[in-house]
């Protein structure tokens, strides 16, 4: 009886430290990831990021459509960072999403954050500058070289490193000096897990417009939902 009370005692005893040892093991986990620091590129109002700074010619109806949606990824620096989307309320799920892919595989952003951010505000009237590498999607203006709404206007459209993907014209380039480089950290490429999330999601691609168009846009990405 001694013997039997013994070995029940040690195997509770070892069962007891497995359970400590595997919860620890969980907790330090999670104190790690808890731990990783966030660097926060855009912390914006909702009704600030859609509705400062839109020229007066911006159709009312478009920006009702918008939310702003809160994403994280890593930068050319290497850290973790947190920016903004302001995009079309049908296609937040899908930037969600998209940015699920892009932390995990930390392809490398250099910023994120909406056109009525200060900082955009700064570049050019209503945040408009073609020389920049800040991702965005809503953008109250027309399509380059044309009158009429782009995509971006109505929320349907993301540009995603400009300055690693540039749109291509003829001699056009935007931004102004950038070079397409496929090779280079942050270029998109038709088998890129980013564009491939994108594809899956429905949207199409502007890497893959060139001779049906006559231009690439390497950067963009759109949805009509």
């Amino acid at each position: 009886m001694y013997g039997e009370l013994c070995l029940k005692s040690t195997v509770l005893a070892l069962a007891a430290t497995l359970v400590c040892s595997v919860w620890t093991g969980t907790a330090l986990a999670r104190e790690g990831e808890a731990s990783e620091s966030v660097i926060v590129d855009s912390a914006m109002e909702s009704e600030n990021a859609i509705w400062e700074h839109l020229p007066p010619d911006c159709p009312g109806e478009f920006p009702l459509d918008q939310v702003l949606v809160d994403v994280r990824y890593y930068s050319f620096d290497g850290e973790l960072h947190q920016g903004q989307v302001v995009i079309h309320k049908d296609l937040a799920e899908d930037i969600r999403q998209v940015f699920e892919v892009i932390e995990a595989t930390r392809f490398p952003v250099a910023s994120v954050k909406p056109v009525a951010h200060p900082d955009i505000q700064a570049l050019a009237p209503y945040g408009f500058c073609p020389d920049t590498d800040n991702s965005s999607g809503f953008a109250c203006r027309s399509m380059v070289g044309a009158s009429r709404p782009s995509r971006h206007a109505q929320g349907l459209a993301f540009d995603l490193n400009p300055r690693q993907n540039p749109y291509i014209s003829g001699d056009t380039v935007l931004p102004p000096g950038s070079v397409y480089d496929p090779q280079v950290a942050g270029a998109l490429t038709p088998g890129h897990p980013v564009v491939l999330a994108f594809k899956e999601l429905g949207w199409t691609w502007g890497g893959d417009w060139g001779e049906s168009r006559g231009f690439v846009d390497y950067m963009h990405f759109q949805k009509v939902p």
